[in-house]
C-alpha cells in the first residue's frame, strides 16, 4: 500500500516538473494560460472568486459568443503540433480538458438560439443576481462599481429581448406552459425598493456609516426605479403580449426547426459520452424498474401495503417529512452533515480547506427553482453554501434531505469543486472546468456513497435515498421522452407522479426544466454517477486487495472535472500505478 501511494505521488509530481517539460507540454501550458486569461476576462464568477473587480456584466448576445469562439479557435489551433507521447499523464489530461473546453466555446454560437434567456435556470438575470449579491461594498470605490454595473442592467434586459425576438423569427419560442414561470422571474427582477433583488441586504451594509449607507441605498433605489426595473418590465411586457399569443402549447426541442438534431448534441454535451436519446431512455426505464422494486420492498418492511403514490400521500403532514418553518429545513440538512463528518476520513485522504454551510435562497427567487443550488466560495464569502429553497413548506418533503445534502456538500459538490480549486498540482484552467456529467455525476455518486458509509440509518432514510435515485433515473426517461421521442408534457407528468416522491408542484416545475429550460442537462446526474461507479468497480476488480477507496477518491477528485471518456483513461492510470 505504501509503495502504491508513493507511486501515485511521483506521477503527480513528475507531471509538473519544469525540468521535464517537453515542447508539447510547453504548448499545452501556454494555451492553457491563454484560455485562463479568456475565462478571467469573460467569467464574472471567476473574477469574484479571485477578488477582481467586475468590469462588465456578462455578454448575452450572439456577437459576444462569436467573439469568444473566434479567440478559442485561435487557441485550439495552437495545439495542432502537440504530440501526446511527449506528455505526462496529467499533461495529457490537460490536453483533453483544454481541447474539450475550447471546442465547447467554438461550438456555442451554434446552439445560441436554442437557449432561452428568460427561463429560471438559464436566464442571465439569475447569474447577474448572484454577481450583485457577492460584490464587495466596503469602500466608496466598491459602491461606485456596484452602481456602474447596476446601470448596465437596462442594456442587458434590452439585449435579452432582442434575442428573444430573433429566436421567435426563427420559429423558436418559449412554450406557453413555461411562460408563467418566466413571468414570475421577470416580475421578481422588476421589483423596486426593498422588493428589488438588486438592493443589497442590510447585513451587507452594517459596517458603513449611516450617511454612507443611506446615500448608497438612495442611489441604488433611484437607478432601480428609473432604469433597471422599467427595462425588465418592458421585457416582461414583450413576453406577455404577442409573444405569448404565438407561443406553442407543446413542449420539447423536437418541435423546433433543427431542434431534434440540436437535442442530440445536447445529450452528448451534458453526458460527455457518445450516447443517443434512445439509449439514454432505455437506461432510464431499466433503472426505474429496479429502484421501484427496491422501494416496494422497503414499503413492505414498514408494513405499508399500498402503492408508491399512496405511500407518498400517507406521509402528508408527517413532521418527520414536512418542515414547519424554513429554518427547520436548514437544521435538518446540517444534522445529516454532522452525522457524516466523523466517517469522512475512512473514505477520503483529503478534505477541502474551505468551510461550508447551508442558507436559504432569496425568497424572491424561490418560486422559479424546484430545489436550490450550491454556491462556490468567493473572495467576499469564503464559505461554500448550499442555498436551499424554503418556500411552499406544505410541499417541501424532507424525506430525501440526507441524500440531497450529501450530493450538495459532503462528500458531494463542496468536496469535488474545492479539492480541485485547492490543488496547486493541476493547471489553474483545470480548476475552472465543470463538465456536468462529472460534477453532477459526482454529486449523485456521493449520495450513494453516503449509504455505503452507513448514513441512511433507518427505513425512511433508505427510502429517501432511493427516492432521490429514482428521481434522477426518471429524468433519463422524461427528458429524452419530451425532447426526442414525442412525449407530451402531460405524459411526462403522469409518469413522474406514478414513480417519483416529489410533490406535484415540483413535478410541474421539473418537467418544464427538462423540456424548456435546460434540455439534456438533467441526464448528466445519473449517467455520470453510473460511469464513476462502473470505473470504481473495474478498479476494484482488477486490483483486488490493493484497491484503496480513499486513494481512489483522492485520485478522482484531485485532477478536477473530466469528461467521462477522459475519466476512463485517468482511472486506468490509477490502476496501472496501483499495481507497481
Amino acid at each position: 500500500m505504501l509503495r502504491s501511494a508513493l507511486t501515485l505521488s511521483l506521477i503527480s509530481l513528475a507531471a509538473f516538473s519544469p525540468a521535464a517539460e517537453t515542447a508539447s507540454a510547453r504548448l499545452v501550458r501556454e494555451v492553457g494560460d491563454g484560455y485562463l486569461q479568456l475565462l478571467t476576462r469573460e467569467n464574472p464568477m471567476r473574477r469574484l472568486k479571485l477578488g477582481l473587480p467586475i468590469e462588465k456584466l456578462p455578454g448575452v448576445t450572439l456577437a459576444d459568443e462569436e467573439r469568444v469562439a473566434k479567440e478559442a479557435s485561435g487557441l485550439l489551433a495552437r495545439l495542432t503540433p502537440v504530440k501526446r507521447k511527449e506528455l505526462t499523464h496529467e499533461e495529457s489530461l490537460s490536453l483533453d480538458v483544454l481541447t474539450r473546453q475550447l471546442t465547447l466555446q467554438i461550438d456555442a454560437p451554434k446552439s445560441f438560439y436554442y437557449r432561452f434567456q428568460v427561463t429560471p435556470y438559464l436566464s442571465p438575470l439569475g447569474a447577474v443576481s448572484q454577481i450583485f449579491s457577492a460584490l464587495p461594498l466596503a469602500t466608496a470605490a466598491d459602491r461606485d462599481l456596484y452602481l456602474a454595473r447596476l446601470a448596465e442592467v437596462p442594456g442587458l434586459a434590452s439585449a435579452i429581448g432582442a434575442n428573444l425576438q430573433t429566436q421567435a423569427d426563427k420559429g423558436i419560442r418559449v412554450p406557453k406552459p413555461e411562460l408563467d414561470q418566466v413571468d414570475g422571474l421577470l416580475k421578481a427582477f422588476a421589483g423596486t425598493g426593498e422588493a428589488s433583488p438588486f438592493r443589497p441586504k442590510a447585513n451587507r451594509l452594517a459596517s458603513l456609516a449611516t450617511s454612507d449607507r443611506d446615500a448608497f441605498l438612495g442611489a441604488v433605489d433611484k437607478l432601480v426605479k428609473k432604469e433597471a426595473a422599467p427595462a425588465v418590465s418592458r421585457l416582461a411586457a414583450a413576453v406577455s403580449g404577442d409573444y405569448r399569443a404565438k407561443a406553442p402549447e407543446t413542449v420539447g426541442m423536437k418541435q423546433y426547426p433543427g431542434g431534434l438534431d440540436m437535442y442530440r448534441e445536447f445529450v452528448k454535451l451534458h453526458t460527455t459520452m457518445d450516447a443517443t436519446p434512445e439509449q439514454v431512455h432505455q437506461i432510464g426505464l431499466k433503472n426505474v424498474a429496479r429502484i421501484s422494486a427496491e422501494m416496494a420492498a422497503i414499503r413492505e418492511e414498514l408494513g405499508f401495503k399500498g402503492t408508491q403514490a399512496e405511500f407518498k400521500e400517507s406521509l402528508r403532514g408527517n413532521p418527520r417529512v414536512y418542515p414547519k418553518t424554513p429554518d427547520e429545513i436548514g437544521e435538518r440538512l446540517m444534522s445529516y452533515i454532522t452525522r457524516i463528518e466523523p466517517e469522512v476520513d475512512h473514505y477520503f485522504g483529503r478534505r477541502p480547506n474551505a468551510p461550508y454551510g447551508v442558507k436559504r435562497l432569496d425568497p424572491q427567487l424561490e418560486a422559479g427553482q424546484t430545489f436550490g443550488y450550491y454556491q462556490i466560495p468567493t473572495a467576499t464569502e469564503p464559505r461554500g453554501y448550499y442555498n436551499y429553497n424554503g418556500s411552499n413548506l406544505a410541499e417541501r418533503s424532507l424525506l430525501n434531505a440526507g441524500a440531497l445534502i450529501y450530493h450538495e456538500l459532503i462528500p458531494g459538490h463542496h468536496f469535488q469543486i474545492n479539492l480541485a480549486f485547492e490543488n496547486p498540482g493541476i493547471p489553474e484552467f483545470r480548476r475552472e472546468s465543470f463538465d456536468t456529467a462529472f460534477t453532477e455525476g459526482w454529486g449523485e455518486y456521493a449520495a450513494g456513497l453516503a449509504g455505503e458509509m452507513g448514513m441512511y440509518k433507518d427505513a425512511y432514510d433508505r427510502y429517501g435515498r432511493l427516492s432521490m435515485e429514482m428521481f434522477v433515473s426518471i429524468r433519463l426517461v422524461v427528458d429524452t421522452g419530451m425532447n426526442a421521442l414525442g412525449w407530451s408534457r402531460e405524459r411526462a407528468i403522469d409518469y413522474m407522479k406514478e414513480n417519483a416522491m416529489e410533490s406535484d408542484t415540483q413535478i410541474l416545475s421539473e418537467t418544464l426544466r427538462y423540456s424548456c429550460d435546460m434540455p439534456g442537462q438533467a441526464l448528466a446526474y445519473k449517467m455520470g454517477a453510473m460511469k464513476i461507479l462502473e470505473l470504481r468497480e473495474k478498479a476494484k476488480a482488477v486490483l483486488g486487495p490493493r484497491f484503496d477507496i480513499r486513494r481512489f477518491h483522492d485520485w478522482i477528485l484531485a485532477s478536477g472535472s473530466l469528461p467521462m471518456t477522459t475519466l476512463e483513461s485517468h482511472v486506468q492510470a490509477f490502476i496501472d500505478a496501483s499495481k507497481m
